[in-house]
């Protein structure tokens, strides 16, 4: 599964949610406590779109999405009122390890998840994440050559990949 993130500006994506919640003229604290309410129904895999004008929010969400394995998808900035942001609930498939290359330079991603994917047993999943683009390209023919299982791909708002791979 690869879930449409990033497009042109003037494009907005078709991004299927599965509950919209809308939260506007709302104070500080802002939306983040209702968003964590609204994603402790939902189960893992899940897009929740919310709708809001809370001035901050978009910053807000980045630092709440990276302390809880909630990646902002999508912002649509195009939406009539406020801010439109696409939320994915935790991990579309559990992993059983994690390794997180965000800052490392390709082919780094590949080079440790490869030496990780060694010691996993067969039917384990390894959560790649990187921030390089060339690993889309780099980890299919990886992962082909050595008969894995890409399981799917998300890509975040900022351009952050997130790469399913069971042995």
């Amino acid at each position: 599964m690869t879930v449409p993130t990033r497009t042109e500006p003037q494009t907005v994506p078709e991004i299927r949610f599965h509950r919209s919640l809308t939260i506007l003229n709302i104070e500080s604290p802002g939306p983040i406590p209702a968003i964590r309410q609204a994603l402790k129904s939902m189960t893992n895999g899940q897009v929740l779109r919310v709708t809001t004008d809370y001035p901050g929010c978009e910053t807000d969400l980045y630092v709440w999405a990276a302390h809880t394995n909630n990646p902002v998808l999508y912002v649509d900035k195009t939406a009539p009122r406020g801010f439109d942001f696409y939320i994915l609930k935790g991990d579309p498939w559990p992993a059983n390890v994690t390794v997180d290359t965000q800052h490392a330079p390709c082919p780094t991603p590949v080079l440790q998840a490869r030496k990780l994917m060694l010691s996993m047993a067969d039917g384990e999943t390894l959560k790649l994440v990187t921030a390089c683009a060339a690993a889309v390209g780099e980890v299919d023919a990886w992962v082909k050559s050595v008969c894995y299982q890409l399981l799917g791909i998300t890509e975040d708002a900022r351009g952050v990949y997130r790469f399913y791979i069971r042995k």
